[in-house]
């Protein structure tokens, strides 16, 4: 029963993520937490590595479309790598049942962020679904993003790498959470370009986090092989899925599902630390 929920989890965990460009933490985090009764440092660092082939498979999926900037992901990558390693190290400094909290606190304020976007529809497709038409169309279109690449300094990316790679290595969770924002209203990236560059960096900076919290002995690596049996295919899916699909109705649903994920997590660590 273990094996199969954690497989599960790292399936759906990995679909969403494929979806919405993050690593996919922020549901393995709270999941493993809660439904596997992983200690905090084990929830933490355990998702880093599952991370990495969950993010890569959702990255070849848009890159094969078009969806992935290159310049602005090698950039975030070389400031994300050395932003994950500080995140990683403070772990020693911080009790974990708070550095819990806070991650609980970070999944609820991005489902509200993800509600409301979808409620408005600001910045999303109007149309229910692409053709491959219209995908070729966008994909090939240097309009829209080739203008913010090269409009893009190199500073500002480094910098949004360093501030991902902090957030990666500190709460073990991917970096999206602060690539998506980044991309689309500091650089003024297109959606799902937005989503595939994401998963792109995520997959770099998680190596240097991995590499920490492995000497620090917070990575179950047979629950690793386990929920990386369910990401990969499931990285897969969420992304043609989002890549096929009109993006309200499902920001609205993952937004509700992390919703209750976090309020769940934070209630269920209050009564770990009072208990």
């Amino acid at each position: 029963m273990y094996v199969f929920e954690a497989i599960t989890i790292g399936f759906v965990a990995a679909v969403l993520a494929g979806m919405f460009g993050v690593g996919g933490a922020a549901i393995t985090t709270p999941a493993i937490r809660v439904l596997l009764d992983a200690s905090p440092g084990i929830a933490l660092g355990t998702t880093l590595p599952v991370t990495i082939p969950t993010a890569a498979s959702g990255a070849v999926t848009y890159y094969r479309r078009g969806f992935v900037v290159k310049r602005v992901a090698a950039y975030c990558c070389l400031g994300g790598l050395i932003g994950a390693v500080g995140g990683a190290m403070l772990t020693w400094l911080i009790d974990l049942h708070y550095l819990m909290l806070v991650t609980g606190a970070v999944v609820l304020y991005l489902s509200a962020t993800i509600i409301r976007r979808g409620i408005s529809g600001r910045g999303l497709e109007t149309e229910p679904a692409e053709t491959p038409a219209q995908v070729v169309e966008e994909s090939g279109s240097e309009e829209a993003s080739g203008i913010a690449e090269e409009r893009a300094s190199t500073l500002t990316m480094l910098a949004i790498g360093l501030a991902a790679g902090f957030f990666s290595g500190l709460l073990g969770v991917g970096g999206g959470l602060i690539l998506i924002p980044c991309f689309l209203y500091i650089l003024h990236i297109p959606l799902k370009k937005a989503f595939g560059t994401s998963l792109a960096v995520i997959t770099v900076i998680a190596i240097p986090g991995t590499v920490v919290h492995m000497f620090l002995h917070h990575i179950s690596w047979s629950l690793v092989l386990y929920l990386v049996v369910g990401s990969i295919p499931g990285a897969y899916f969420g992304a043609r899925i989002s890549i096929r699909t009109g993006e309200k109705l499902l920001y609205v649903l993952f937004g509700l599902l992390l919703a209750a994920f976090g309020v769940i997590f934070i209630v269920n660590e209050i009564i770990s630390m009072t208990g």
